[in-house]
């Protein structure tokens, strides 16, 4: 059976404005609790359309390669039977190794649209359920929003949070999660959660938000720590490491002081990326 239509969907970055991060357990994964928020203003495309055959086109990640793939797989494992194959293209903007989580969203919106595109009515709860079999990240970006995410990062809970202005900036070159998860554990242990509360506005996040994987980072991309402070500088308060980077986000209350800090990124390394955004509150 082929199917025909299109649907196109909208794959947008997340920022982790708290991440705390525990000792690597047994199974080899860190125990997180994290403040995820999916960002507005820009954006991967993916689009789902009826074919002959299963296709996943994205420069750089082709085909089985791609989590999109995965999650075509997942939807049919949840389903419990054969679907119609789709092709799947994805329009990148958001970088790769950037800890944006632009696989995981492009996984996402290949759920969302898939589930469009076929009538399957799955709903979100089935959807998160697919999307926890492709991977941790994926389940938040069905949801969108803000949401504490604990476990492995794939048991969500609504929360509360400030809207912000930020700038992304991703230098060129990426980190693995992999490497920078092997220097963490050997570094010394992090404090614990302090539990302070989610601040009320975004000028409260400066004090507040925390990513327990920066010093990891910083440690493997020694230059990480010259962009931090020349977006704090700037008036990025916090400048932040996205995830497990290797982008950095400059956090600032008003859209004038980011779109300055934008303007003032001219002279970064060859390769380098900016991506303006912002989180409308939660």
């Amino acid at each position: 059976m082929t199917v025909t239509g299109t649907v196109t969907v909208m794959a947008p970055p997340k920022l982790n404005l708290r991440l705390i991060v525990g000792a690597r357990r047994d199974d080899g994964y860190h125990p997180l609790r994290s403040l995820m928020v999916a960002l507005e203003g820009v954006a991967d495309t993916v689009t789902v359309t009826g074919a002959g055959e299963r296709v996943v086109r994205c420069a750089g990640i082709e085909g089985a390669e791609n989590l999109a793939w995965a999650a075509l797989d997942a939807l049919e494992a949840e389903v419990g039977e054969p679907l119609p194959p789709v092709a799947v293209d994805i329009g990148k903007v958001l970088p790769a190794q950037a800890g944006v989580g632009g696989g995981s969203s492009d996984a996402a919106a290949t759920l969302v649209a898939a589930d469009r595109l076929l009538g399957l009515g799955l709903g979100h709860v089935r959807l998160e359920r697919a999307a926890a079999a492709v991977g941790s990240d994926v389940p938040f970006f069905i949801r969108g929003g803000a949401q504490w995410a604990t476990g492995r990062g794939e048991v969500l809970e609504p929360c509360a949070a400030p809207g912000f202005e930020c700038v992304i900036v991703a230098p060129g070159t990426g980190l693995s999660t992999a490497e920078v998860y092997g220097a963490f554990d050997r570094l010394p242990p992090p404090p614990g959660d302090d539990g302070a509360p989610v601040p009320a506005t975004a000028a409260g996040l400066a004090a507040w938000c925390r990513n327990d994987l920066w010093p990891a980072a910083r440690g493997l991309a020694p230059s990480l720590a010259a962009l931090h402070d020349r977006l704090g500088a700037a008036g990025g308060s916090p400048a932040l490491l996205c995830g497990s980077g290797s982008a950095i986000a400059a956090i600032t209350p008003d859209p004038a002081t980011a779109d300055a800090i934008a303007a003032g990124l001219s002279d970064l390394p060859e390769g380098a990326r900016v991506l303006r955004a912002r989180f409308p509150g939660a």
